[in-house]
């Protein structure tokens, strides 16, 4: 996948070390950890930058995709794209509660969906949020994702397993 993904509004780029510090205080957010599976909370810099660390060996093995979601105001969240052994790959993202609202979400999953689909092909992209999180339902939706069931994932945050409904994005609705 391309390095840099532009929109009208944001720039999607790599992961870098100075995002550390923000990425830190955008995240260490109940409000956005407790809807994600993967974000610990409470999240410290420690955290965040070993997560920066890890991210070029990943995208070079083709495992995952990160980006870092910027505006002029700087990293504002971040969407990517995780291949999975069965040759779906999912996308995810999260933005930062000073952002919500402003249809950041929605512009950033685009973009990488876009390339996600141009790359990868549309009948492999898989998304899924928690039952309870509503707002990531109507952005996966605005973007042609159709509900496919449910499944109990892990929240790392919450130290439970949560409802997530899942979803699959098809090559008709691309197209469209």
């Amino acid at each position: 996948m391309r390095e840099e993904l532009k929109t009208e509004r944001l720039l999607l780029r790599p992961l870098e070390k100075a995002d550390a510090e923000r990425l830190a205080r955008l995240a260490n957010n109940w409000n956005v950890a407790r809807m994600l599976a993967r974000m610990p909370y409470p999240y410290s810099l420690d955290i965040a930058e070993d997560w920066i660390g890890r991210q070029k060996s990943l995208r070079e093995e083709g495992g995952e995709f990160a980006y870092a979601v910027t505006n002029d105001e700087g990293l504002i969240g971040g969407c990517g794209l995780q291949s999975h052994a069965d040759g779906t790959h999912e996308i995810g993202y999260w933005i930062g509660e000073p952002y919500w609202n402003r249809g950041f979400a929605s512009e950033a999953a685009r973009a990488v969906l876009d390339e996600a689909s141009a790359r990868f092909g549309a009948e492999t992209i898989i998304a899924g949020h928690q039952a309870d999180n509503h707002a990531s339902g109507r952005v996966l939706t605005k973007l042609g994702f159709r509900y496919t069931g449910e499944e109990h994932r892990w929240s790392v945050a919450r130290q439970e397993k949560m409802r997530c409904l899942t979803m699959r994005l098809a090559r008709r609705e691309v197209a469209a």
